[in-house]
């Protein structure tokens, strides 16, 4: 049965598609923030792949990995992981930071999941999990290749990425401008939508809104300043902004050091494969 309700269309309002890659247009550009953000994002991501029960026998395919934060995580309860990339340095973040905690079970894939098809070099895994990647805009597509479970990763009508970075470093590019538009004003057409949409394609969809954010630990302040700064790097004259804008992300703790932490929230959606007629 069709749907009554053209939930996609109503998702396009609050969360555009994700752009197709153009000749200018590359998201490499972007790797080394992205791997610093899921750097100070990795404790929270067990909160999203908590959610669901993984064996040690599952395979699991990684759809848009980026620097490896789901990969990696998945790679140390699963027993192996595809990392799909289309963009090479954000593959070879993955790669090491794979390396750098002795995963051995991360096959790396270079490829545009748009080209991807079943049968080449992606088989079917028990796992298919799309986070925050063009991997959402399919879900039949998800389906296709999963036998145990497809797991859909996003923000839960809260600050994502981009309008954390803009509170972070208000006011240091002197041009007022922000990377990305942030997606969480209007809770109408948030997670809602996307469940909704995948009930309607005949799925069972659980979910669960857990807590997220990015924190990490430093000796001091001015340590704290200098890594953070590397996020989204500016003249040293909006060094006072940056540092006021950070006064309610940053405590002191007992010892000396300082911990920065921003807290946002994520869904995480999850619902067993369906068989397709025809």
């Amino acid at each position: 049965m069709k749907p009554i309700i053209n939930w996609e269309a109503l998702q396009s309002i609050n969360r555009p598609p994700m752009p197709s890659p153009a000749p200018d247009y590359n998201w490499d550009n972007s790797a080394d923030m992205y791997h610093m953000m899921a750097e100070m994002e990795r404790t929270y991501t067990y909160n999203q792949l908590n959610c669901f029960d993984t064996s040690s026998d599952d395979t699991v395919l990684d759809i848009g990995c980026g620097p490896g934060r789901v990969t990696c995580i998945m790679a140390e309860r699963a027993k192996s992981v595809t990392a799909l990339d289309m963009f090479p340095k954000m593959l070879a973040y993955c790669t090491s930071n794979a390396k750098a905690r002795g995963l051995t079970n991360v096959n790396p894939i270079l490829m545009d999941w748009n080209d991807a098809q079943l049968g080449g070099p992606i088989q079917k895994h028990d796992i298919v999990i799309a986070s925050r990647s063009v991997g959402m805009q399919d879900v039949m597509k998800l389906n296709a290749f999963a036998n145990k479970y497809i797991v859909l990763i996003a923000w839960a009508n809260a600050q994502n990425i981009p309008s954390i970075q803009d509170e972070m470093f208000a006011g240091t590019s002197g041009e007022g401008e922000t990377s990305m538009p942030g997606r969480f004003e209007d809770r109408r057409v948030g997670y809602n939508t996307t469940w909704n949409m995948v009930y309607d394609m005949g799925f069972d969809p659980n979910i669960r809104i857990v807590r997220d954010g990015f924190t990490k630990d430093f000796r001091s302040h001015d340590e704290a300043y200098a890594w953070l700064r590397q996020i989204r790097p500016f003249h040293d004259q909006y060094l006072p902004v940056f540092k006021k804008n950070l006064e309610p992300m940053l405590s002191e703790n007992g010892d000396g050091t300082v911990t920065f932490r921003k807290e946002t929230r994520s869904y995480v959606i999850w619902f067993e494969p369906i068989a397709i007629e025809g």
